[in-house]
């Protein structure tokens, strides 16, 4: 490095060589970088530059697969509605009221149960970072698609799509072209590396039983787009919320197909299909990047067992079976996500359709832990004193999940036509 006597006649900063002060800026978190950026033009430059920017990723990701973060996306408004559930019943109930009655208080012992064990954890030695962030304003009634390099894309009415980047606290509207006469458009969000661009996929599906749909590919950077005949699928590809719609693996786009996996090379533009193997059974997991496969869970005989599938030898391989020690009948578990350092994110279930917690699953550990995030809740939520015993009442018997939450990672990538998101609460946290 340096020598004593250089270290000695090194006066101020602008004495360090300007590749050594690279080195070390690029080690620094964003938020540490916007701040160097106000120090001197010369950092101010470097910080600037699209090749530094591209170094930090490349850290970045370097640095996320020891010391992941997972990111909480929390939608106020939505967190409201839907947290509010029936406390009156009818002193005469139908069998199928007292069924669905009988069916809330187990989903509440359960909720209770959960809350129990998340304040008995200690998740204070977790290799995981855990970051949260409201959803600003302008984009509340949107949906998650994905996340590339640190710019989350979001999508409402299937033609308004925000690129967000809440780490510089900046966005991009985009207003596609709008399918009027559509029953059903899928949106996918990915970075090509080779070209340096960012895409997004939408499938647009003109009657109810289409399974041949438009596709439009639109580039972000070029500000262009084309249309082309989409592959004949088995079933129509819907968003599902909470989890995202697609995945990136090695430049290409993943969507779950219902009985296969639907491809999408963001370079050369062009559809295929994957079948998933004859041996299993039902999905337990969403399509999700396991350190650079794409990896489905499949109940498999007594189990499940997760499977990913290597692009080359065009074939899926059995990795290894998960056990969640689970022994309710009624309950399940599915995973949302790969977080890296072991960590699995996904969320418990009452009979697959009636959400109960978050949880994270260390498959080396074969451990699940709960993940709670209540007190966030209502810190986000509550403006005042009444406010807050408000959210709280509405928390008591209920708990749902976050608008989305996946693996995030820090960037300055900043795109054109980026401004400001303008949202006090726009911060990660």
């Amino acid at each position: 490095m340096f020598s004593t006597l250089q270290v000695n006649r090194i006066k101020h900063l602008g004495d360090l060589p300007e590749g050594l002060i690279t080195k070390v800026l690029i080690r620094l978190p964003v938020k540490s970088l916007l701040i160097c950026k106000c120090v001197c033009k010369p950092w101010l430059s470097t910080i600037s530059n699209p090749n530094f920017v591209k170094s930090h990723i490349h850290h970045s990701i370097t640095t996320c697969r020891n010391d992941p973060t997972l990111l909480n996306i929390i939608n106020v408004p939505q967190l409201a509605f839907l947290a509010i559930e029936p406390h009156e019943y009818s002193p005469y109930p139908t069998p199928a009221e007292l069924q669905q009655q009988q069916l809330q208080r187990r989903r509440r012992h359960l909720i209770n149960q959960a809350l129990d064990d998340a304040n008995r954890q200690d998740l204070s030695e977790s290799p995981l970072q855990f970051g949260r962030v409201a959803l600003p304003g302008p984009f509340q009634m949107t949906h998650f698609i994905g996340c590339c390099n640190g710019i989350i894309c979001l999508s409402s009415y299937n033609y308004v799509v925000y690129l967000w980047n809440p780490s510089v606290k900046m966005f991009r509207k985009l207003h596609l072209p709008n399918p009027r006469r559509s029953v059903a458009v899928t949106v996918g969000f990915g970075y090509d590396s080779i070209s340096d661009e960012y895409k997004i996929l939408r499938l647009v599906y003109m009657n109810e039983n289409d399974v041949v749909p438009i596709a439009n590919v639109y580039h972000v950077n070029e500000d262009s787009s084309r249309q082309f005949q989409g592959p004949t699928l088995t079933t129509q590809i819907y968003n599902f919320w909470p989890s995202p719609s697609n995945i990136v693996v090695n430049g290409v786009l993943y969507f779950d197909g219902g009985d296969q996996l639907v491809t999408f090379d963001l370079h050369d533009e062009v559809f295929g299909l994957v079948p998933f193997p004859n041996s299993v059974q039902r999905k337990r997991s969403d399509v999700m990047d396991f350190e650079g496969y794409v990896a489905v869970v499949f109940e498999s005989g007594t189990g499940v067992d997760l499977w990913t599938f290597d692009k080359v030898e065009f074939a899926w391989t059995k990795k290894f079976s998960i056990d969640y020690g689970i022994d309710d009948l009624d309950v399940e578990i599915k995973l949302s996500c790969y977080l890296g350092a072991k960590q699995f994110y996904g969320e418990k279930s009452l009979y697959g359709n009636y959400f109960v917690h978050e949880i994270l699953y260390d498959y080396e550990k074969k451990e699940t832990k709960y993940y709670g995030l209540r007190e966030e809740y209502v810190n986000i939520y509550a403006a005042s004193e009444e406010s807050e015993m408000h959210v709280r009442a509405m928390l008591e018997d209920s708990i749902v999940p976050v608008h989305a939450a996946f693996r995030f990672m820090e960037t300055l990538v900043s795109l054109s036509g980026f401004e400001p998101v303008g949202d006090a609460k726009n911060q990660i946290l």
